[in-house]
């Protein structure tokens, strides 16, 4: 028994209603024998049985004792995967309201028997298509389980929540259509086939690497599935949720279930936002389950010379917030500005987006003192080098080539404002900078945040005691000069 639940596919149905007699009468010859229980939705139970004869002693159509009146808990039933309250066979399930449309829309109705309201008329039925007929089994009522329009309606139930409702499919003599209403009725269940019986995402097996900020090339998820039953699917397109990293797509081409076990492919692409997991609903074949991919976190590198790359932090020391966006300017990922050779932070950065956030005034008791020589060196990282183990600042030639090897590609709009958060230069494809502006060598006061970028190295002078060297830019390029130690500038930490 099957019937088309979209213009090509498709869906094998048990031949009986739920609850029938004898399941080995003609499923397509409406009868006694065949019309079924009734259950109430989200039930595992049988909330009335159908009739047990012919006869009018034997309709089982009258009020229910006990009937319940409280409506099963969301979940009871799913369209997602077939849950423990599901009161089918192995193998099968209660339809869901959009494959219930489908078979509406995509088969000819042929009715059936002598259609009038009677709790002996076991005489209709309604054909969809040439392989499946469903009997007019009537309905049960919310209040009392006592049963209506038997032989002149028939309703089915669907697994589909609908607010405080759920969703149900109908049908008459001349009509039809799906509706939501009270969980209490009692309706007929025809259960569909799994396409699969099980779908397991823990078990995924990823092929490739994701790392935030970096677009995904080559990356898939192989999906493994049990009890396949060889039709057709359409296909899945799901994006990354927002509780892990977002940005990312994961897409399954229509194909087809194997016979038994088999795995799906879900082809991952786009650029991770964030790192940890990113988590994909998956919706197929009658199940649903939450895939997690790795995503690593971000790599930022740049080349340092004509062939080679050095990895950098991907922020700068002192920010607010180490799970922001690395390569998207914003006032948490500024950092704070140290003096040159000075291991604790001058003084820190913005602790907001807004103006009084922007601690952008001059700082009591800036240290107007010189750093000794010595106190960063390029020669090896020192006791005062503020870079976590593994890291140091980078030396004045490191800078160099980092200008003159890498593309340089202006993000935002350049301004000087202490609110400015928008703008920053890109070195290739994995090293952002923000144009995070300076502190002043006699009282630490802000000036050209947001029009340019000052970045410490650890070469001192050689021609004037008082001076070190340091990396700048703006929205044309970038550059190398020396200044007095005492100004505040960001520090960028390369690895060692």
């Amino acid at each position: 028994c099957r019937a088309k639940v979209s213009a090509t596919d498709y869906k094998e149905f048990l031949c009986y209603n739920l609850g029938a007699a004898n399941t080995s009468a003609d499923p397509f010859i409406p009868g006694w024998e065949i019309n079924g229980g009734y259950w109430q939705w989200g039930r595992a139970a049988q909330a009335a049985a159908g009739p047990s004869g012919p006869g009018a002693g034997d309709a089982n159509d009258s009020a229910v004792s006990g009937w319940n009146t409280t409506g099963a808990p969301d979940g009871s039933w799913s369209d997602g995967s077939k849950t423990g309250n599901d009161p089918c066979p192995a193998g099968y399930r209660i339809p869901t309201n959009t494959q219930w449309e489908g078979v509406f829309l995509n088969n000819a109705q042929t009715n059936l028997g002598s259609w009038s309201n009677s709790a002996i008329n076991y005489s209709t039925g309604r054909m969809f298509g040439a392989e499946l007929m469903l009997p007019g089994a009537g309905t049960r009522n919310r209040i009392t389980g006592a049963l209506s329009s038997r032989g002149s309606f028939s309703s089915y139930w669907s697994s589909t929540v609908f607010g405080a409702n759920v969703m149900y499919m109908y049908f008459g003599n001349g009509y039809d259509g799906t509706d939501d209403d009270s969980r209490t009725y009692g309706n007929s269940v025809r259960c569909i086939a799994e396409d699969i019986a099980g779908l397991s995402c823990g078990a995924a097996t990823i092929t490739g690497t994701l790392t935030s900020g970096v677009p995904a090339s080559g990356v898939s998820a192989s999906v493994p599935y049990v009890g396949g039953d060889g039709s057709a699917h359409s296909g899945q397109i799901t994006t990354s949720t927002s509780s892990g990293a977002t940005g990312l797509t994961a897409t399954l081409l229509p194909g087809n279930f194997s016979v038994g076990s088999g795995n799906l492919v879900y082809n991952i692409t786009g650029t991770p936002s964030g790192s940890g997991a990113a988590l994909f609903v998956l919706d197929i074949g009658g199940h649903s389950c939450l895939m997690a991919v790795p995503v690593a976190p971000p790599v930022c590198r740049a080349k340092v010379n004509a062939t080679d790359y050095k990895e950098f932090l991907c922020y700068n020391l002192g920010v607010a917030n180490t799970d922001a966006d690395p390569f998207t300017p914003s006032w948490e990922i500024i950092g704070g500005y140290w003096q040159w050779g000075r291991l604790p932070e001058a003084t820190t950065g913005p602790t907001g987006s807004g103006a009084d956030d922007a601690n952008a005034g001059t700082v009591s008791g800036w240290n107007t003192v010189y750093a000794p020589d010595g106190s960063w060196d390029d020669g090896s990282k020192t006791a005062n080098d503020p870079c976590p183990p593994g890291f140091r600042v980078p030396t004045k030639a490191q800078w160099t080539g980092v200008i003159g090897n890498n593309t340089a590609t202006a993000i935002g709009t350049w301004t000087a404002s202490p609110t400015n958060y928008s703008s920053g230069m890109k070195f290739g494809d994995q090293l952002m900078l923000p144009s995070s502006g300076s502190r002043g060598s006699f009282s630490g006061l802000l000036s050209e945040r947001g029009r340019k970028g000052y970045y410490w190295a650890s070469t001192m002078s050689s021609t004037d005691p008082n001076e070190a060297w340091h990396f700048l830019f703006d929205s044309t390029g970038g550059s190398t000069d020396r200044f007095d130690r005492t100004h505040g500038y960001s520090v960028r930490c390369i690895a060692e």
